[in-house]
């Protein structure tokens, strides 16, 4: 934007100095920095002048037109090959994310991301970009938002240097995120039973199927009856978190009793109400919206069976002496399910009915569930 003219009064000034006028008739002038912060040259018409010439010789501002014009020039010579930070990241999406396969929802959260970016940086040369930007912006995040952002930028990053486009890479060089410890709390047997007495029926379907299938939710409100094999004893689930795996994990295994017993009650449930899926209920009311979020019209959304076990959660009072966000969710039933089908079928059997590739992980949904061990203190 072009500067304001000067007053007339003031046309002797050099560049870079503003004058304040104050309504007692004293005049202060006031130095602007390449930073746009201002520092006071005093009152003194004569010394600030004097100030501001030596300023502008140190800090190499003289208003040399033609010494502009050669530097803008220079500098287009030079950058003509780096894109815009825009630009890059357009290429670097078209290019590098065909790839890799990702989900559709990690491709919108990317997509979401880098829109971010290109609002933050859109003309700013990839060149120019600084490592203080990219910290700056890290830490205006959450520390799970920050860990993502950090990991793209990564990338990112990797195509601007193989491009020459950037000199190294600068995201690689931010704090990796810490995450705040998890202060979420365990199920118990104990609790689950309160919170049941007061569910409707097709809730405590859902609960028992998750204890005792101990799948995820998104595959829970997508199993269908087709899955069940009564005849055979199994069931069969395609988890859908490894659709993108190298080697997606397939599960067909035998019901133990009280899964049958469950699956059946569902299958039970699904046939009175015309619908395929093994957790349905019939709505109060059907909207446009519904039609288009849910599976089947009697099906049962992820968020809506979130939401429904929080609230009825929260009615039974268990867990009031926790704070809201201590209290174990829908997601830590399959936790509290390894762990009872491990001590009463054995961790192998456990681990292939969660789809865990390893150990390791079954003993993850385990630990927190187990029975302090006593302390022995020897004294001699």
């Amino acid at each position: 934007m072009t500067p304001r003219p000067r007053a007339k009064g003031n046309l002797d000034l050099p560049p870079h100095v503003e004058v304040d006028k104050k309504a007692n008739g004293t005049t202060y002038y006031r130095y602007v920095l390449p930073n746009n912060q201002r520092k006071s040259l005093g009152k003194n018409r004569s010394e600030a002048i004097v100030a501001a010439m030596a300023l502008n010789a140190a800090l190499d501002r003289h208003p040399d037109i033609v010494a502009k014009i050669l530097e803008s020039t220079k500098r287009q010579q030079v950058e003509s090959n780096i894109p815009s930070f825009e630009n890059g990241l357009k290429e670097f999406l078209a290019l590098r994310l065909n790839e890799k396969t990702y989900a559709d929802s990690t491709l919108e959260i990317i997509n979401a991301n880098c829109e971010k970016y290109i609002e933050k940086w859109r003309d700013i040369y990839c060149s120019e970009i600084t490592l203080n930007m990219l910290a700056t912006f890290l830490k205006e995040q959450t520390p799970f938002q920050a860990e993502k952002h950090r990991s793209l930028l990564i990338d990112i990053w990797k195509y601007f240097v193989a491009n020459g486009w950037a000199n190294e890479n600068i995201a690689e060089k931010t704090l990796k995120p810490i995450r705040p410890k998890k202060t979420r709390q365990r199920h118990s047997n104990e609790s689950i039973a309160i919170i049941r007495e007061i569910c409707p029926d097709w809730l405590k379907l859902a609960i028992d199927l998750a204890l005792h299938s101990i799948q995820r939710r998104g595959d829970l409100v997508a199993l269908q009856r087709t899955a069940v094999n009564i005849k055979e004893n199994t069931m069969t689930v395609l988890q859908h978190k490894s659709l993108n795996y190298d080697k997606p994990i397939f599960i067909e295994v035998d019901m133990h009793p009280e899964l049958a017993e469950t699956v059946i009650k569902c299958i039970e449930s699904s046939f009175r109400l015309r619908c395929p899926y093994l957790i349905a209920t019939r709505p109060e009311r059907i909207t446009e919206h519904n039609r288009i979020a849910k599976l089947h019209p009697f099906a049962v959304t992820e968020d809506h069976l979130t939401k429904q076990f929080q609230k009825y959660r929260d009615l039974s009072e268990v867990y009031d002496h926790l704070e809201p966000k201590q209290r174990p969710s829908f997601h830590d039933l399959r936790a509290l399910g390894v762990y009872n089908i491990t001590q009463k079928y054995g961790k192998a059997y456990a681990q292939a009915l969660a789809g865990h590739a390893t150990v390791k992980m079954t003993d993850h949904y385990i630990s927190g569930h187990e029975e302090p061990k006593p302390t022995r203190v020897s004294f001699r």
